[in-house]
């Protein structure tokens, strides 16, 4: 019976890897050709047994999500009754740190969600080890933090101070000034190009390449002040929200948006990406969110409310929050999003920054009065990718992916919308040759149409038959003048190109391309 269950469950996850029915070779009469075919549906059904076997003994553990029995409703659930149900160690992510005077604080997480980054307005920063929940580092730069970003591990990370840009690493010592920077409002990085992005206060976008220093872009929006910046982790594009309701698109090369969509009648406040890269929520100050789907640049959703900040899980849940209040939401085909989870913080608590943890049901809080984590059942990827992002990784292998990534890092001009046309050779697009039969065609076609003309008729002996036929006569030359035009100047170019020929050398001559001939 075990051996029956155990070819069942691999049968269900084959059928999700195949490609559809396979088709169908019976009717084909080319030999050659049906046993290409053949051999590609038996590869398909290779690759998929190989992926169904990898899902079933590498991928064991699976995402759970809260479950209503009856008439109860998840969006009722509260982190107390969610906590007495879960094990240990999911308990102990659930915690809140009470810092009242040097708040409010926004936070990061590195890429695999080993690491936490909290930053304070006051000037508080701190580096904290989720797996033991103990300070790596926290120190005091006495001067007004607005953002704070992770670079390329958790050794580096950069802040966005009162005047300029600083890059401390892990043990508080400051390595770099970034003066050209300004006043930053907001901050991101672009891993796999080692390019750091900020805009501020007048506005003004740059990229920089930490690796070498320079500065590969800087552009001036002038759509207003913005404090809105946020990365798509698809394709790599920055995107920017204006006070105007604007949301644009850049890439580190171009000095004009890539693209630019009035997504609100008032300021963006937030916006945030799927992980799929197809989808984005914005909000704004006209009390809507708004989901929008980036392959056609049309509304999905449109709901009702205000965020001061978004944040997508790796699952696809939805955080929204405004004032003390945070809702999460749920969609079953990423299209249509409905109230999950809901959690209000103590009075008094204004909600600065929210972020999903990377591979763990969490969601990271950063208010007025400290920073938060609450337990969200469903948001993190349960298996992980070590190659990706690994939260066990050791010194050596740290120090071996950081070498690994330099040497993968791509260049400022690989940002684009569509990612997958990197490496693609661009297609030649050649206009068709008509055939005679189509050229006659449309000519006798131009002809009949020239013909059918009614000529408007005028007084004073100007209507005459013999003037109205030349009219007609002179529209049809007219209409065939261009076909004849058209074979004059193919007949031109062919003469050129025998002209040209003959001039060279006898012993040249048989090296001359016959195109054109």
């Amino acid at each position: 019976m075990e051996i029956q269950d155990f070819s069942d469950d691999i049968a269900v996850k084959v059928k999700k890897y195949q490609r559809g029915e396979s088709a169908d070779l019976e009717g084909l009469k080319d030999k050659k050709l049906k046993g290409q075919l053949a051999n590609r549906e038996e590869l398909y059904k290779k690759s998929a047994n190989a992926a169904a076997k990898a899902e079933k003994w590498l991928m064991q553990t699976e995402s759970g999500l809260l479950e209503p029995e009856g008439i109860e409703k998840t969006w009722r659930f509260s982190q107390q009754s969610i906590a007495q149900e879960v094990d240990v160690a999911s308990r102990k992510n659930q915690f809140d740190i009470i810092l009242p005077d040097l708040g409010p604080y926004t936070i990061d997480y590195t890429s695999s969600g080993r690491y936490m980054l909290t930053a304070g307005r006051k000037g508080h920063l701190a580096i904290m080890d989720m797996h033991t929940l103990k300070p790596v580092k926290d120190f005091q730069v006495r001067e007004t933090v607005r953002d704070v970003v992770f670079l390329h591990n958790e050794l580096f990370f950069a802040a966005a101070q009162k005047k300029y840009t600083y890059i401390y690493n892990r043990a508080g010592t400051e390595l770099h000034c970034l003066k050209e920077h300004g006043a930053v409002l907001k901050l991101q990085f672009l891993k796999n190009h080692f390019l750091l992005s900020s805009i501020n206060k007048s506005s003004h976008l740059r990229f920089q390449d930490i690796t070498t220093g320079q500065m590969v872009g800087n552009y001036r929006t002038a759509l207003g002040r913005s404090d809105v910046l946020q990365l798509n982790p698809y394709n790599s594009v920055i995107t920017s929200g204006h006070s105007g309701g604007t949301v644009c698109m850049w890439k580190p090369t171009t000095s004009t948006p890539l693209i630019k969509i009035l997504c609100h009648h008032g300021p963006v406040t937030a916006i945030s990406f799927h992980p799929n890269g197809h989808l984005m929520a914005t909000a704004g100050m006209d009390k809507k969110i708004k989901i929008w789907d980036l392959r056609t640049y049309k509304t999905l959703q449109t709901l009702p409310g205000n965020a001061k900040t978004l944040s997508f899980s790796q699952k696809g849940l939805l955080a929204a929050s405004t004032g003390s209040f945070t809702q999460i939401l749920q969609s079953s085909d990423s299209s249509n999003y409905n109230r999950y989870m809901i959690h209000t913080m103590a009075k008094g608590y204004q909600i600065n920054r929210i972020q999903f943890r990377p591979y763990e049901d969490v969601l990271g809080i950063g208010h007025s009065m400290g920073f938060s984590s609450i337990l969200v059942p469903g948001s993190g990827e349960p298996n992980f990718d070590s190659w990706v992002a690994n939260p066990f990784e050791t010194v050596k292998e740290r120090r071996e992916k950081e070498v690994r990534v330099l040497l993968d890092k791509l260049p400022p001009e690989s940002v684009m919308l569509d990612p997958t046309k990197v490496g693609n050779m661009r297609e030649v697009k050649r206009k068709e040759k008509k055939t005679k039969a189509e050229v006659e065609e449309e000519k006798a076609a131009a002809v009949a149409a020239a013909k059918s003309v009614a000529v408007k008729k005028k007084t004073k002996g100007r209507s005459k038959p013999s003037k109205v036929a030349r009219k007609k006569q002179e529209g049809i030359e007219n209409a065939k003048r261009g076909f004849v035009e058209e074979n004059e100047g193919r007949d031109k170019k062919k003469q050129k190109r025998i002209t040209e020929v003959n001039e060279l050398p006898i012993a040249l001559q048989p090296f001359v391309s016959k195109k054109g001939k």
